[in-house]
């Protein structure tokens, strides 16, 4: 990732609002994980960047999939600044877990955030991070939100990305963003006249269209 992109992913572009709205958390709690003591470092007090996005994404991961509480990822995520320098722990870290502790890999040994850094030699499985892309270096690039249910079979219909329509939410593979196909549903075009006008899928408009329509139920 160029030196250009990474100044993107760093730039405040997203209110907590919207914020909330991609991620799929309720507002309140991303105001709270982004707020003044929160774990995800915001750019500027109720505005988040892209890199602040796929933080959350990667915090409600932990909390809703793995219901780890989060003084447990809190202190987790101290003990890792201690082993390594990071302005986005959250992103720069493969995480696994055992649904307790919260571990990365170190080379060869499994290293357990959550216990002073011991290493351990339990199974632990990967947080689902399928969702997000990254480039070569390991940097986080593009996020596939959620759209119906947070589940592994959930089709990537939609993509954000920085460097994609000034980091709005658009068709996957595309640069058409999602609130352009939900104006021209509203203004009466049809599912099927739009699919054929931009060669993509009824069912990728309609989860478009859903994306667009369910804004402010995360609020």
């Amino acid at each position: 990732m160029s030196s250009i992109t990474q100044n993107l992913s760093d730039t405040p572009a997203y209110s907590c609002r919207q914020a909330a709205h991609y991620v799929g958390v309720p507002y309140d709690t991303l105001r709270r994980w982004s707020g003044e003591d929160g774990l995800i470092k915001s750019p500027r007090a109720g505005v988040l960047s892209f890199n602040n996005l796929a933080e959350a994404h990667i915090l409600k991961a932990m909390r809703k999939v793995h219901g780890i509480p989060l003084q447990r990822i809190r202190k987790a995520l101290n003990e890792l600044t201690h082993l390594r320098q990071s302005a986005h722990p959250l992103l720069d870290e493969s995480f696994e877990t055992d649904g307790v502790d919260l571990c990365i890999h170190d080379k060869d040994d499994v290293i357990n955030l959550s216990q002073r850094s011991q290493k351990e030699f339990r199974e632990f499985v990967s947080l689902y991070l399928h969702r997000i892309q990254r480039d070569d270096a390991g940097r986080v690039t593009r996020l596939y939100p959620f759209v119906v249910a947070d589940r592994e079979t959930e089709p990537k219909y939609i993509s954000i990305s920085p460097t994609v329509s000034f980091g709005k939410p658009v068709l996957a593979g595309t640069g058409i963003s999602t609130s352009v196909i939900v104006g021209r549903f509203n203004a009466r075009d049809s599912v099927a006249d739009l699919a054929r006008e931009y060669g993509v899928s009824a069912a990728v408009l309609e989860d478009a269209i859903r994306w667009e329509m369910n804004k402010g139920q995360a609020a």
